[in-house]
């Protein structure tokens, strides 16, 4: 049992969270909003090095952290199962955010007639790989959990990596369930280009 349950707690640390979702809206000049709302499970709540923050102490300290954050709203409740997670950031560059959790890899570039939005949504998987009794425990233990990943831009989006566009082509939407994440090799990045 320890053997399975040793590269699903790796698994987590290497894939964002257990249930996440994350809308940022962005401004020409690499500012903007992130919502996030997410679960963890309280298996989980009792371990160490979440990849993101867990109460109002953690993204205090993280917005200190960053002079270009701040946190305009949070909220926390609980069930016998998961917390559940609701915060609002504002921030002047999207690298600011990375103060939240180094899990998150996000960057922004501009040039003159292109803006480049990345975030990393998995690290890949590790040398050794997961084996296929330890994906199955995963998919059993993470069922119902879902990574969703929305990001509205100031124009039209003329390219991307992973996800669906909108009709207008202004926000574009990536969902995936952790399972399906871990199945990846290598890294999995959300590009966004406008």
């Amino acid at each position: 049992m320890k053997k399975l349950f040793l590269p699903v707690l790796l698994a987590l640390s290497l894939c964002s969270c257990v249930g996440i979702e994350s809308r940022i809206s962005l401004g020409s000049d690499g500012s903007g909003t992130l919502l996030l709302d997410y679960r963890i499970s309280q298996f989980l709540r009792e371990g160490r090095g979440l990849p993101l923050p867990v109460s109002r102490e953690d993204f205090q300290r993280a917005v200190q952290s960053a002079p270009g954050l701040r946190l305009s709203s949070l909220s926390q409740r609980e069930d016998e199962q998961d917390l559940y997670i609701a915060a609002g950031i504002s921030f002047q560059r999207v690298e600011d955010l990375n103060a939240l959790g180094d899990q998150l890899g996000l960057g922004y570039t501009a040039q003159e007639d292109s803006h480049v939005f990345r975030q990393r949504v998995y690290r890949g998987q590790p040398p050794e790989g997961f084996s296929a009794e330890s994906l199955k425990m995963i998919e059993t233990f993470f069922q119902g959990y879902e990574l969703s990943f929305v990001v509205s831009s100031p124009a039209p989006i003329r390219a991307h990596s992973l996800g669906e566009l909108s009709e207008d082509k202004r926000s574009l939407s990536y969902k995936t369930t952790i399972p399906e994440l871990l199945k990846h090799k290598e890294e999995l990045t959300l590009e966004v280009i406008w």
